[in-house]
């Protein structure tokens, strides 16, 4: 063999090796994104339902406005004292992820009031219904190509286990219910949104979250004093115990740390990855939500349906997994073929 084709052999196997760990590093980083959105999501539904409940701090506008206000002084420090892709807002760039926002909005007022109204178990089954949503937001607005046979088995195994457990809710409530699903297609709406301001507008996760909090700021405070909150909630903060401000400080800083999460999960993989990343939080949330809070009753519906709902969420990430590596050989196989002289 001349020393022509050995270095075309060499040059072909460094290059094989390279994009085998480029193809592990990102993998990596996925797996560890949406494990991040995970546990901050999951932290966030306990954290909540202690204030609104425990507390009785009902005030789901002035909470977010707080949090809002919150995220933006901590992206501005970041963006002073480090070389972060972070610029000062401006109303063009709000503009291309306004949409977003205020699906963003939608969510997180119409969960929070639910929540209120509803046990933690409950409240993780109706919410899974949303990967249904967004799986049919990613073909009609980010014009995705139809999933196979297997990975729309799964959304329907998961969205089938959730109704499933919902039917065993022995302390039902219909406006909680109903207000629940509405946040389903609102937080659908908002990954699928994020997913493409990601992809088209090509901004960071930093950017989008900065100017996602300074779009809906403004209006959170609005509707605070519209409907009456600013004032009651600002004197039951400033006559709490110190537990309760600790507490509360916790939730906005939490809060802060789940949309960064949410931007990072929905932008490095997508907006289906992050709403079925929901399915294993949402077993943990639901098997601790029994003995929390007063626990809730039980019904042998909801042991079938957590199983149900969790073995097409398996099945799901099993599905994605062997996706993933199919796409990446032909690219493998064409950068191989493009080096032979």
């Amino acid at each position: 063999m001349n020393r022509k084709w050995k270095w075309i052999l060499i040059s072909r196997f460094s290059q094989n090796y390279s994009d085998l760990v480029r193809m592990d590093v990102k993998m990596l980083y996925m797996i560890g994104s949406a494990t991040f959105y995970g546990c901050c999501s999951l932290s966030m539904n306990f954290l909540n339902k202690a204030i609104l409940s425990s507390y009785s701090f009902n005030f789901p506008f002035y909470i977010m406005a707080c949090q809002m206000f919150v995220t933006i002084i901590v992206l501005q420090i970041i963006r002073i004292f480090s070389q972060s892709s972070i610029t000062n807002y401006n109303i063009q760039d709000g503009r291309k992820v306004l949409p977003a926002s205020l699906c963003f909005l939608l969510h997180t007022t119409l969960s929070l009031t639910a929540l209120h109204g509803m046990n933690i178990p409950m409240y993780g089954a109706i919410k899974r219904c949303t990967p249904l949503v967004t799986l049919v937001l990613s073909l009609v607005i980010l014009k995705k190509a139809p999933p196979s046979a297997a990975l729309l088995g799964s959304i329907v195994l998961i969205t089938s286990g959730c109704l499933i457990a919902g039917a065993g809710d022995l302390q039902f409530d219909a406006f909680a219910y109903t207000i629940g699903g509405l946040s389903c297609f609102a937080q659908a709406g908002y990954f699928t949104l994020v997913q493409k301001d990601s992809e088209v507008n090509k901004m960071s996760t930093l950017q989008m979250l900065h100017l996602n909090a300074c779009n809906t700021m403004p209006i959170f405070i609005l509707f605070s004093m519209v409907l009456g909150e600013f004032s009651p909630a600002t004197s039951l903060l400033t006559e709490s115990s110190i537990t309760f401000i600790i507490l509360y400080i916790t939730l906005l800083a939490s809060g802060g740390i789940l949309m960064f999460s949410t931007f990072l999960c929905t932008s490095m993989c997508s907006a289906i990855t992050t709403s079925v990343v929901g399915v294993p939080k949402s077993f943990l949330q639901t098997v601790i939500g029994y003995f929390t809070f007063g626990g809730v009753p039980y019904h042998p519906l909801n042991v079938a349906g957590l199983a149900l709902n969790l073995f097409g969420g398996v099945l799901y990430t099993y599905t994605k997994y062997k996706e993933k590596k199919t796409e990446i050989k032909p690219e493998k196989k064409r950068e191989g073929e493009s080096s032979l002289p």
